[in-house]
């Protein structure tokens, strides 16, 4: 019986939390969409594009200031240049580009990849480039998607298998926030569904609740609730950045009890003192800009070089910091 209701469970479970891309004002805009497998957990794939086919698309919107200048890089025939005759230009024109709302919430299928038509003749400049041949869902039209393999924050699609993934990866995950605006160092964030003032202080305890595109500048993002229902929103570009906005609260849990209370807190404010570990200067003030080495008789000195500091260890051990 006991094992019934656990299949149970699992199923309903992954029925609610798979099928929907949503936009969030941040209230959520449900949008239906089809069960995808996507062996990736990054939404951008880089050189491995190959990985896009088969794949659906979902085309987010931008944030309204950028509206007027369209989407680049949709055309008709990629073997043609689009500047020389505009009419190769994809649902044209918002200026050189497709118009936003013709093609903003479209979804596409990647039917295949093309290497870029000029890659053999100049590989430096063309080699890192593709096409994406696709087809738009519900005009079935086929087009193709200039990409490129070295710039992740051109890529305007939400990919709907990682969508999904990354909804089962996160929602329902409790974290345990840092204590200040890791995003643009103001002193206050606010609450995404009225805009007042949150406490996010350091040790508070929130939960995913939502993996939804934002509506502000339609950044794909952690939606996190405390136990006050107020909400925020984090945006997982800063999350692959290795931005320590919140930990696991599972992972929480552990280093507390490694590092000891004292250790544990200062970590979670920011702050470093002599005598910490690296794993905790690293956790504290994330990776350096550099590290440098020097290696003597029975000992080991590395130097970690920060934007406005620096800090000194012997042995493992935080013994200056500059």
């Amino acid at each position: 019986m006991k094992s019934k209701l656990t299949i149970l469970v699992t199923v309903l479970m992954t029925t609610i939390c798979l099928g929907q891309i949503k936009t969030t004002k941040i209230a959520p805009v449900n949008k239906m969409i089809k069960n995808t497998t996507y062996d990736s957990l990054n939404n951008f794939v880089g050189e491995n594009v190959r990985k896009y086919i088969g794949q659906e698309l979902y085309l987010k919107g931008v944030s309204e200031s950028l509206r007027k200048y369209g989407y680049g890089g949709f055309i008709k025939d990629y073997t043609k240049d689009k500047y020389i005759n505009k009419t190769n230009i994809y649902k044209c024109c918002d200026g050189n580009k497709s118009k936003y709302e013709a093609l903003k919430g479209k979804y596409f299928k990647v039917l295949d990849v093309l290497v870029h038509p000029k890659a053999e003749e100049n590989e430096s400049i063309y080699g890192s480039q593709y096409y994406l041949k696709l087809e738009e869902k519900e005009s079935k039209d086929i087009l193709y998607y200039k990409y490129s393999s070295n710039s992740r924050y051109s890529f305007p699609f939400i990919v709907v298998g990682y969508f999904e993934k990354a909804k089962l990866r996160y929602i329902g995950t409790e974290y345990v926030l840092r204590g200040r605006n890791w995003v643009n160092n103001k002193t206050e964030m606010y609450d995404i569904q009225n805009g007042k003032p949150v406490d996010f202080s350091a040790g508070t305890i929130w939960k995913c609740v939502d993996f939804a595109i934002e509506e502000k500048y339609y950044e794909l993002s952690l939606i996190l609730e405390n136990s006050n229902s107020e909400q925020l929103a984090f945006s997982m570009d800063n999350v692959l950045k290795g931005i320590y906005f919140a930990f696991p609260k599972v992972e929480a849990d552990k280093y507390k009890q490694k590092f000891g209370e004292e250790n544990w807190n200062l970590v979670l404010n920011g702050k470093v003192k002599i005598g910490m570990t690296k794993e905790m200067c690293e956790l504290s003030w994330g990776e350096p800009k550099d590290v440098n080495n020097t290696i003597t008789s029975g000992n080991k000195s590395e130097q970690w070089v920060y934007e406005n500091n620096y800090l000194y260890f012997d042995n493992n051990k935080l013994t200056a910091i500059q």
